[in-house]
């Protein structure tokens, strides 16, 4: 062979494609093709080798254990025969002997149930059971056994059989006999039965042990025929598959170049550097970047060349590079050959030689990334000038919340008659809750409270457009709340957003009469609090929000409140701030704040309030604006009306003589009609009556009559004021005698009925006449109390008068009767709470006009109550209780003449707003 040059010898391999690289490229790819699919067929051979001989392997072990099974069974189960048949002549025996009935029936079902088994297992043995998992088929030697002559075993196992059931039926039949079976089965048991039965266990012992013997023939050739087929597949299969394996991979090994190829044709740059940090590879994607041809800079320091001086003297620099450190990607500079600096992304590595652990090469792969770097400046000073946008929206948003809690008013509200505290947070700095207070012609307390939907800066603008147009109204002296809301509904319908609508609630106090009257936009209903009944409720008042609908139509209540009731009102914020577990504070948890501070100043309470939200949050800031209000009604301002007559205040009641209220044609003044208590002291009752009705007047007392005296004038003026105790409880204190009935079906009636009269006729020195009285009114009751109270969300009764009914527990249907020395009481109460103020002096004023009772006039039952009582007396808790007491003196003779008092109690006076109560 000549010899090459000497430049031709020292130059440096060429990196392009060759004819010869080509050729090597194909020769291999062919070669791995063809070793890849020899290696496929030896598999595949091979393990279809092996699962034959696993399949073969299992089919003759599950034919042994089948077989191994079968017999043991079959060894089993004709052993049991023998058993069997011997138990059966045990049973037989002590069956006959026994003279104890109970153990008979018990020897008797043994034994038939011992032959059932007798003859189900030899069934089994002769015809087969798959139940029992024995075969169909039987030997020869066990058939001639079984079926041969002289004396077949199936022929004496059978007899056998017949004989034990011959014997039970003739002990059924003759229970005191011996059966002349028994000898015959005893003989059987102990003779010729009993030594075929051993000869047949003894014949199919041998038999298992020839299949056990054969299963263990079977067991050695598999074992012998699998040991075969393994050192015929090691010798024939594997052992030229790693040979073909071997030369393979060094072919492999002899095709490096493609290395070089992926190495060249990777779209990063890769350099290689040696332990002196000289370039050593440098690939043709580095060669495009930087402009540098690979023999230009083979050989050379790789800081120097393409490093800035300043980073290429840093002792990091090196260390990042060749000193293993460094392992994660990091970004430098890079200078190319035309002077332009690019920003490259590097992640090193280092080759290490597999023998001796020796570093061979550090390698150095980078990404160009100018143009990303780029991009993330563009991207950091578009922030910078968002940031600014920002944060000068911020001043200008921070500017609309100063400007809009300027518009608030001052969170002291002092106004006619009037002292309370607002309280406003809100969730972003423009919030969407709003609240407002102000005096109309030196008597009218105006109080709003209102939440735009959502928070926010839109918010906040239809806030701005509510106080506007609060603003106009309070010019104008607007003070119907329904005509406020009227006029704020088209002022926002004007300015607000088609998806966006306010709640508001109007309140307008006349501090003259103590008049409040309420209209709603949609907003949560507030809370009252009766300070004369020491109770909170709430007041349901409904209508559109403001900014939905053109005409809403809406409508304000009237009700008048005393000096010491009060009101909270507050936005929807509070009762649906969620906590850690997304529980909402809700109404409960207010509810039980309002009871526990109710007395407690107005600063006071909401500071509980909002402290409890803030503890049920777990933080100070809230989800939504939270806005809440305490105002108390202190007093009466100057030129309210008077009452007619003689008008004195006894506590917080007001006592008007009945005449005058006539006189006067009504109250001119709006009052508490509930603390008017009008006395009679001359002239008859009655005739006046339908106008003390009309005037809404439901407690009168003569302060002639003696038996009130007597009941202490004090303790009927003090009657509004429940304590819990039973009305017929606290005039009847010290009972000498009592009796009560309760009710849980109409049929009932009879019964107390009957049990009342019993009672009454047991009672010594009644006046005349009062039995028949008590007796009537006792009939009255009952009847109110079955088909009267019991009325629906409509007021229409649920029960027709005398249907036939049954009586539920909680409604608490209970009669009484109680006596002492000088009274007798009868009362009769129920847990509806339906009976109203105005249902009874609506019946009572029909009944009076008449001059006395009248066919076909309603309330006739209540209007022989008063008449013919010495003192009625009902109290009502609404939807909780309904008590009517009626009492007579036992010193007096009745007289339905003589002007008895009475006393409606009512404990809600929202109850009885207009439209509230039913005929």
């Amino acid at each position: 062979m000549a010899a090459l040059p000497s430049d031709a010898a020292s130059a440096p391999p060429d990196r392009g494609a060759t004819a010869p690289d080509a050729a090597a490229t194909a020769i291999a790819d062919r070669n791995v093709a063809q070793l890849t699919r020899g290696i496929w067929l030896r598999s595949i051979t091979g393990l279809v080798l092996i699962a034959i001989l696993a399949t073969a392997t299992f089919l003759i072990l599950h034919d042994v254990l089948s077989i191994n099974r079968s017999a043991a069974t079959i060894v089993n189960i004709s052993g049991r025969q023998r058993m069997l048949s011997q138990r059966a002549a045990l049973f037989a025996t002590r069956l006959v002997a026994s003279r104890d009935e109970a153990e008979r029936r018990t020897l008797r079902t043994e034994l038939d149930r011992v032959t059932g088994l007798l003859l189900s297992s030899h069934e089994g043995l002769t015809r087969g059971s798959a139940a029992l998992g024995l075969p169909a088929t039987m030997s020869a030697t066990m058939n001639t056994l079984y079926f041969g002559e002289p004396q077949p075993l199936d022929r004496q196992v059978r007899d056998y059989v017949e004989q034990l059931r011959a014997l039970m039926r003739r002990i059924d039949q003759e229970p005191g006999a011996v059966p002349p079976e028994l000898r015959a089965i005893t003989a059987a048991a102990s003779g010729p039965l009993l030594a075929t039965l051993n000869q047949a266990v003894q014949q199919y012992e041998k038999e298992s042990e020839a299949e056990v013997a054969r299963a263990i023939l079977y067991e050695r050739i598999v074992y012998g025929v699998t040991l075969l087929a393994l050192l015929l597949e090691a010798a024939l299969i594997y052992r030229p598959l790693v040979d073909r394996v071997r030369r393979a991979t060094e072919r492999l090994v002899r095709q490096q170049q493609f290395s070089d190829r992926v190495v060249d044709t990777s779209q990063a740059l890769i350099i290689g550097l040696d332990s002196a940090g000289r370039i050593a590879l440098f690939n043709q994607h580095s060669q495009k970047v930087t402009g540098h041809a690979e023999a230009e800079v083979q050989g050379r320091d790789f800081l120097s060349t393409f490093l800035p001086p300043d980073m290429a003297a840093d002792p990091a620099m090196e260390k990042l590079f060749l000193g293993g450190a460094g392992r994660g990607r990091t970004e430098t500079p890079l200078r190319t050959r035309d002077g332009r600096t690019l920003t490259v992304e590097w992640s090193n590595a280092e080759l290490r030689d597999p023998a001796s652990g020796r570093t061979l090469l550090h390698l150095a792969t980078g990404v160009d990334i100018t143009q990303r770097k780029q991009a993330e400046q563009e991207l950091q000073q578009a922030l910078e000038r968002t940031e600014a946008l920002g944060s000068r929206l911020r001043q200008e948003v921070a500017h609309a919340a100063v400007l809009q809690r300027a518009m608030l008013p001052p969170p002291e509200i002092e106004l006619p008659g009037l002292q309370g505290l607002a309280r406003l947070t809100t969730s972003t700095e423009v919030g969407g809750d709003y609240y407002d207070h102000y005096a109309v012609d030196g008597r009218h307390a105006i109080f709003l409270i209102g939440d735009v939907s959502g928070h926010g800066v839109a918010s906040g603008t239809l806030v701005s457009a509510a106080k506007m147009a609060v603003h106009q109204l309070a010019s104008q002296g607007e003070t119907d709340p329904a005509a406020m809301l009227e006029h704020l509904n088209e002022a926002l319908l004007a300015s607000s957003h088609d998806s966006m609508f306010m709640t508001l609630l109007c309140c307008s106090l006349d501090a003259r009469t103590g008049r409040l009257r309420i209209a709603n936009a949609g907003h949560a209903f507030p809370y009252y609090w009766l300070d004369a009944e020491q109770g909170w409720g709430m007041i349901e008042v409904e209508g559109l929000p403001l900014g939905r609908v053109r005409e809403p139509a809406y409508a304000s209540i009237a009700f008048d409140i005393q000096p010491g009731d009060r009101l909270f009102l507050y936005t929807d914020g509070l009762v649906e701030q969620e906590d850690g577990q997304r529980r909402a504070f809700g109404h409960e948890g207010l509810e039980n704040l309002l009871y526990d501070h109710a007395a407690a100043a107005a600063d006071t309470l909401l500071d509980r309030v909002f402290g409890a939200l803030a503890a049920h949050a777990g933080r100070e800031g809230f989800d939504d604006d939270v806005t809440a209000m305490c105002v108390t009604h202190m007093a009466r301002v100057e030129g309210a009306p008077a009452l007619p007559g003689r008008l004195a205040a006894a506590r917080d009641l007001l006592q008007v003589e009945a005449a005058a209220v006539v006189e006067a044609g009504g109250l001119p003044a709006p009052v508490a009609r509930q603390r008017v208590v009008a006395t009679h002291a001359s002239g008859a009752l009655l005739p006046m009556l339908p106008a003390l009705c009309e005037a809404g007047i439901r407690r009168v007392l003569p302060d002639d009559q003696p038996f009130l005296r007597e009941l202490g004038w004090q303790a009927l003026l003090d009657q509004h004021r429940l304590d819990g105790v039973d009305d017929l409880a606290r005039w009847i204190a010290a009972p000498v005698d009592e009796a009560v009935w309760t009710f849980e079906h109409s049929s009932d009636k009879a019964r107390a009925m009957a049990g009342l009269a019993d009672w009454l006729d047991t009672q010594p020195d009644l006046p005349e006449g009062l039995r028949d009285i008590v007796v009537l009114m006792s009939d009255e009751l009952i009847e109110n109390g079955l088909y009267g109270a019991p009325v629906d969300a409509t007021g229409g009764k649920l029960h027709h008068k005398g249907e036939v009914r049954e009586v539920q527990p909680q409604e608490g249907l209970r009669l009484q009767l109680r006596r002492d020395g000088g009274r007798l009481g009868l009362s009769m109460s129920d847990r509806w709470g339906t009976f109203t103020p105005s249902i009874f002096l609506r019946r009572l004023a029909l009944n009076a006009g008449q001059q006395g009772l009248e066919a076909g006039v309603g309330g006739a039952g209540l209007y022989l109550m008063w008449r013919m009582s010495d003192y009625m007396q009902v109290r009502v808790q609404p939807q909780r209780l309904t008590q009517i007491t009626l009492l007579w003196s036992l010193q007096q003779l009745p007289d339905p003449e003589r002007d008895a008092g009475f006393q409606f109690l009512y404990h809600h006076e929202l109850g009885e707003l207009p439209g509230s109560s039913t005929a």
